[in-house]
């Protein structure tokens, strides 16, 4: 069958629509016909190559980006139990197994059946479903959702409920559980905190929506872009700065100079600059989030060693917010659909072959979130 799908075929080159082969779901997958699919700066790290190593390209483009959407399941393989045609589904970037240590110790995010989802081939078998004018694509996170439908594994899909927008689903499957989950399970926000949020696109919004949640006493989100802070606001901070200089005295002045609980860096690119001083406004016993990523084989990271051991501080590292998708996901979409989070308020809707326009858009802080709408949704 055919597919309209958005393809990078190298390094650092444009988006472009074009029509892609997409062969029928083997056993243990599933064709999903995705209605919307979220722009994720996940995949401008790899459409740009700042996350592709050196002599990588070859086994990364021409690459199908897309890793969080949601949609409807049209047909399944031999032996799918879990979802059948018709279904609503959305994305899972992190596939879960449901049998490793992980995903039954509740860390389904870092499950074992993930080891090989950012190479080549099928999540099942390693074959190719997928092709451009007969070569094979690479599918980002085996999903490939900047398309009208393509193949996944039954464990890359979570069911959902019809009466959730695919675009709010969208957003759940990466970009909102990430952000909510890096302030309310990996920081440990707790009532009363003072939290600082650096970085306010889609990741850094659902981090303060997450914060206040639980009963943070302030939140202060940290943005260069006008459009970012205002939608922090509106998103429960208390109080915005562009920059963590800007607000070292704000959260000096919160915290009676100890320094804030809880640091979470969501920002579209982590630089060692930023967290070094991510760290440095972090408090005594408390904890600093790294969420976003770096580029590949980013290393030197300025630190005061000593000042870290005596102030019995803690970096940590977050992968989908440290939450489990299959119970996450279910979680996040009753509190969008009980008026808890605001997801709606993100979203900029672009058609499919806008994808360039919408890139541009959230790149330079004219969006709070772009997700592609495909024909017909």
């Amino acid at each position: 069958m055919k597919s309209q799908a958005a393809v990078v075929t190298g390094r650092d080159e444009p988006w472009r629509i074009v029509e892609i082969d997409v062969a029928a779901p083997a056993p243990g997958e599933v064709l999903v016909e995705w209605h919307a699919a979220g722009l994720c700066h996940s995949d401008e790290h790899f459409r740009s190559g700042d996350r592709v190593a050196p002599g990588g390209d070859a086994a990364l483009y021409p690459m199908l980006g897309g890793h969080e959407a949601a949609g409807i399941v049209a047909e399944v393989g031999a032996g799918v139990t879990t979802v059948r045609p018709g279904d609503h589904v959305c994305a899972s970037f992190s596939p879960i197994c449901g049998r490793c240590r992980y995903c039954t110790s509740g860390r389904g995010s870092l499950c074992n059946g993930n080891k090989d989802f950012m190479l080549r081939g099928q999540l099942v078998d390693g074959a190719h479903r997928h092709h451009l004018d007969g070569e094979p694509l690479y599918l980002m996170a085996k999903l490939g959702t900047f398309a009208e439908r393509t193949v996944v594994a039954e464990r890359s899909v979570i069911p959902i409920p019809h009466d959730v927008p695919f675009e709010a689903a969208a957003l759940v499957s990466c970009g909102v559980a990430t952000g909510w989950g890096s302030a309310v399970e990996r920081a440990g926000t707790l009532p009363g905190d003072v939290v600082v949020v650096v970085g306010c696109g889609g990741l850094g919004l659902s981090a303060v929506q997450g914060a206040r949640t639980v009963g943070a006493r302030e939140i202060i989100a940290i943005d260069p872009l006008p459009l970012r802070r205002d939608g922090a606001k509106t998103c429960g901070a208390t109080r915005t700065a562009a920059s963590i200089d800007e607000a070292r005295g704000v959260i000096a002045d919160l915290t009676n100079g100890q320094g804030a609980d809880r640091v979470i860096l969501t920002p579209s690119v982590v630089t060692p600059e930023i967290l070094h001083d991510g760290l440095d406004v972090t408090g005594k016993d408390s904890v600093l989030v790294v969420t976003g990523m770096g580029p590949f084989g980013e290393s030197p990271v300025p630190l005061d060693i000593g000042a870290f051991a005596l102030l019995n501080k803690q970096i940590r590292g977050c992968l989908f917010g440290s939450l489990d998708p299959r119970t996450a996901t279910p979680r996040l979409l009753d509190l969008y659909r009980s008026g808890l989070l605001d997801i709606d308020a993100l979203i900029t809707r672009y058609p499919l072959a806008d994808i360039g326009t919408a890139l541009a858009d959230q790149l330079e802080g004219r969006n709070l979130r772009g997700v592609l709408v495909m024909n017909g949704a």
